[in-house]
């Protein structure tokens, strides 16, 4: 019998990161719930945990800058991406219907993305927590009739809600990206094709030119590139890139070329692309 694999996330079961765990791993697992992003990437080094599971960034609201910062502190490696369409849900208990509600909780961020929904409800008054996930699971927990959350179908299943209304946010095309995160002595897949990169730039006219067209020239797609400052040296900058190779032959050559033409050169992943 398969050893149950512990996954590390932000936020608790039924958040849109349990959904990410989901769809990557395919199978039951266990989690370590963790308040705050940081204690994804601890958890795997206290051995909590196998993996943990963290989202990068999201095709409305951008890149989350101090998760780019996190993957490095503690010398683990990004073994595989996953990609969640985000489809908010309205959730309340068993019996009740919208016309019931006077309240509806939810993260601020997701109240903000379903706004044209609520405003055919102007009698509803929309209430911001600290989660998603945990709204839902409060509107459960205490039977409440006239209080419903805005949160993913998941937790419908998870905490016994009906869904009155689903796919209530205003943009349609709202997905986040998430990156897996495991143990620095992970294989690389067979099948790997992607791969993430944090570098530094030599203080050279073209710098960043120069290492952009090394990468075109083995024929690397380079698929995000993200600037961060360095907190420790002011007005410098390091940069986050993602890159598509053809084979790990030609990845291998092009980051050859690079890390004579870097003042820091740090892989932080080599894994399979997955598709949105």
């Amino acid at each position: 019998m398969d050893k149950s694999l512990c996954v590390a996330i932000q936020g608790i079961r039924g958040s849109y990161h349990h959904v990410a765990v989901e769809k990557f791993f395919g199978r039951e697992t266990d989690f370590v719930e963790c308040a705050v992003f940081k204690d994804v990437p601890e958890a795997i080094e206290n051995g909590k945990a196998d993996y943990g599971v963290m989202a990068i960034e999201n095709s409305i609201a951008g890149s989350l800058l101090q998760n780019h910062k996190l993957l490095g502190l503690h010398g683990q490696k990004i073994i595989g991406e996953v990609y969640v369409h985000i489809e908010h849900c309205l959730l309340a208990n068993p019996g009740v219907r919208i016309e019931d509600l006077t309240e509806v909780e939810s993260h601020p961020m997701a109240i903000l993305q379903c706004e044209n929904f609520f405003s055919q409800y102007p009698e509803i008054r929309l209430l911001e927590s600290n989660d998603t996930a945990r709204s839902a699971r409060m509107v459960a927990s205490k039977k409440l009739r006239t209080t419903g959350a805005i949160a993913s179908e998941l937790c419908a299943r998870l905490f016994g809600l009906d869904v009155l209304a689903r796919g209530i946010q205003t943009m349609s095309n709202n997905y986040t990206r998430f990156f897996v995160i495991g143990h620095s002595g992970e294989e690389i897949p067979p099948d790997a094709d992607k791969a993430s990169l944090r570098f530094v730039t030599k203080h050279e006219s073209g710098s960043l030119s120069k290492i952009l067209s090394v990468l075109a020239m083995h024929g690397l797609n380079l698929t995000k590139i993200q600037s961060v400052a360095i907190m420790e040296r002011p007005w410098e900058y390091a940069f986050y890139a993602d890159v598509m190779f053809p084979s790990l032959s030609t990845f291998n050559a092009a980051i050859e070329v690079v890390s004579h033409q870097t003042e820091q050169l740090e892989i932080q992943g080599i894994y399979k692309h997955n598709e949105s």
